[in-house]
């Protein structure tokens, strides 16, 4: 009897033991702490986006957030040639004289018939240099003609300085047929008249007096 109860008090002393050694652990840092949990990148819907928060919307659908368009360009003249410097004296390639009329007039056509110019033109008193054309645009300064034989574009530069879009109905800028065919400025040529120029290229025809000037085709009508 003395012996069972020896037993039942041996193990009781080491249930206490197991006990306390259990008790004393849990406060002892843990040497291998779990992996904090991350959130996994969200998946796009099948549009190709998420939410702000990578999430869905509250219907369970992803939201697509607002895409802003880019704010489109205002439309520029199709085709419009850039301007090219004003030429000098050095530019000059052709001889004035060839293409010079009674009264110290100077008349020229391009290549294509389409546009006749002039330098001191009777027919425009006033105007240093001008060309008009059988067929061409609305100007850029709004000037509307209707493309008839009474009713052309054309364009001068004045001694005032300004240069002017204008309409006619009369060949102020073709020369005198009487004195002779009417010379062509072939693309490529320069004219040269007291210091005011006129350059022919495929583009058109571009005269300039200092920094004013103009440029005009059948595709182009350009004051500047």
């Amino acid at each position: 009897m003395r012996q069972v109860r020896k037993i039942v008090a041996t193990g009781a002393l080491i249930a206490a033991t197991v006990f306390a050694s259990t008790s004393c652990s849990s406060d002892e840092p843990v040497s291998n702490p779990p992996t904090p949990a991350t959130s996994a990148a969200a998946a796009p819907s099948a549009n190709g986006y998420t939410d702000a928060d990578g999430g869905s919307g509250s219907d369970g659908t992803s939201q697509a957030p607002e895409v802003v368009a880019p704010a489109q360009a205002l439309p520029t003249a199709a085709g419009a040639p850039a301007v090219t410097p004003a030429p000098n004296s050095d530019d000059v390639n052709v001889d004035a004289r060839d293409f010079e009329q009674a009264g110290g007039q100077f008349f020229f056509t391009s290549p294509s018939g389409n546009v006749h110019c002039g330098f001191n033109s009777y027919n425009a008193p006033g105007t240093i240099v001008g060309c008009q054309v059988r067929y061409s645009v609305p100007g850029n300064t709004g000037r509307e003609c209707l493309n008839t034989e009474n009713n052309t574009y054309g364009v001068q530069i004045r001694q005032d300085g300004t240069v002017e879009q204008i309409c006619t109905n009369q060949g102020i800028f073709v020369g005198d047929p009487n004195s002779g065919d009417v010379q062509v400025l072939q693309y490529g040529q320069v004219i040269g008249v007291t210091g005011t120029f006129c350059r022919s290229t495929e583009a058109g025809i571009t005269c300039y007096d200092g920094d004013r000037g103009f440029m005009i085709s059948r595709d182009v009508n350009l004051a500047f």
